[in-house]
């Protein structure tokens, strides 16, 4: 199909979006349209899409996944399939994530002749939903935490205190152990406090 026949198939407002990227592949997973906020946010890649494969600006980890759904385009011809791919930032191999939806692209006559690909960028809410997941094993970890750390501590302070306060039993000697070992849980148990509250604020080390 050359250039004018797809930019007909095209609605104008998503070949001139600022906001979405419009990709049109052939069935071979070669280029042959894309929009031009693709091709600007894309130019460190190369001059001229047109013809290159699109493992040019996938993450290859993630091209799997791309055949997988095209598959699925050509399984159900008349529906749209949601995919997150990583995509190129820049030259130093560091990628960001975008949400594309995938369909077939048919001629004039109805034939499929690729895949119409449409995408937005969507590192934000990933960066957001990876923190939460982080915040989400802080908290485990703290509970973790106070359920059996603190407590095995708290234990052992609570012991050493009632032998001691049996002033009769102990001599001064045993004395001064067990209260030598009441200093050191009670080291160890502030450690452990410490740890909680720097957990909590994502100060961690490690």
């Amino acid at each position: 199909m050359t250039q004018t026949e797809i930019n007909q198939l095209l609605p104008a407002f998503l070949r001139n979006s600022s906001t979405y990227s419009l990709v049109v592949t052939d069935l071979a997973g070669k280029y042959v349209y894309v929009n031009e906020l693709f091709e600007k946010r894309f130019s460190f890649l190369c001059a001229q899409f047109v013809g290159e494969h699109i493992s040019l600006a996938i993450h290859p980890e993630d091209l799997a996944k791309c055949d997988a759904v095209v598959e699925q385009c050509f399984l159900h011809p008349d529906k749209a399939f949601p995919i997150e791919i990583r995509k190129p930032s820049n030259v130093a191999n560091e990628y960001h994530w975008t949400h594309w939806d995938f369909s077939l692209f048919k001629n004039a006559s109805g034939e499929p002749v690729g895949i119409l690909c449409l995408g937005h960028d969507i590192t934000v809410g990933k960066e957001r939903e990876n923190k939460i997941v982080q915040q989400d094993e802080r908290l485990k970890q703290i509970t973790w935490q106070q359920s059996h750390e603190v407590r095995r501590h708290m234990v052992n302070i609570m012991g050493l205190y009632n032998l001691i306060k049996k002033d009769s039993v102990l001599t001064e000697s045993e004395k001064l152990e067990q209260l030598d070992s009441l200093l050191q849980e009670t080291k160890e148990l502030d450690q452990i406090i410490h740890a909680i509250v720097e957990r909590s604020v994502g100060k961690e080390k490690g």
